[in-house]
């Protein structure tokens, strides 16, 4: 029918918004980055790089566990699908709430720091975590480690969404329990994809 065409047509000009305007912001964010970058070399022109230790110590950071006593993971009971997005950049984070309105009734959560989303992620049960990799406070890697040390969150889905295309880093995370690997920009055919596999089932019952 034309009217099918038609929705067919709105949403497929929808996704073609949100891809070129998930380039647009990656684009701007890099040419900000690299800005401030040369600002700073600018002005500490004698200033020693930092040692191999002092890069990995964010990594060190470990959120204390809870009692081994848990309650095993559980899905939200709010009756829809709830998302927790690990992300540092607001932008990013708006984005995906964006991109996640073509899933009506997802409720997405918003974390900013690694601390923060083991702690959420405890209270809400989520079905599905987005997680970048770099956090202000710890590598994405050991909030994904966290998720998996505790009994309540050890079997949530977790896809990493992150701008490190290298492939040992995929295949490290990957190899750690992460369900599926995006790379930034992302391609949101293929995110709704994997949000589908994991939360369509969720929507097309209600939970």
């Amino acid at each position: 029918m034309k009217t099918d065409n038609d929705d067919r047509l709105r949403q497929e000009l929808r996704l073609a918004q949100l891809e070129i305007k998930v380039l647009r912001e990656q684009l701007l964010r890099s040419v900000q980055e690299t800005q401030l970058m040369r600002e700073k070399l600018d002005e500490l022109p004698q200033q020693a790089e930092p040692s191999t230790a002092e890069m990995q110590a964010p990594l060190e950071n470990v959120i204390p566990l809870t009692s081994a006593d848990a309650a095993p993971n559980e899905l939200s009971s709010a009756g829809a699908p709830c998302v927790l997005c690990v992300e540092d950049s607001e932008a990013n984070y708006r984005l995906i709430e964006s991109v996640l309105k073509d899933r009506p009734g997802t409720k997405v959560l918003w974390a900013e720091t690694g601390q923060s989303a083991v702690q959420l992620a405890l209270e809400e049960r989520p079905h599905l975590v987005l997680l970048d990799l770099d956090l202000p406070d710890m590598h994405g890697s050991k909030v994904l480690e966290n998720l998996q040390a505790q009994a309540a969150t050890a079997k949530t889905p977790v896809i990493v969404i992150s701008a490190d295309a290298t492939p040992s880093q995929i295949e490290r995370m990957l190899s750690a329990g992460a369900r599926n690997y995006l790379t930034k920009p992302f391609e949101i055919r293929r995110f709704l994809c994997m949000f589908d596999e994991v939360c369509g089932p969720c929507l097309a019952s209600g939970c």
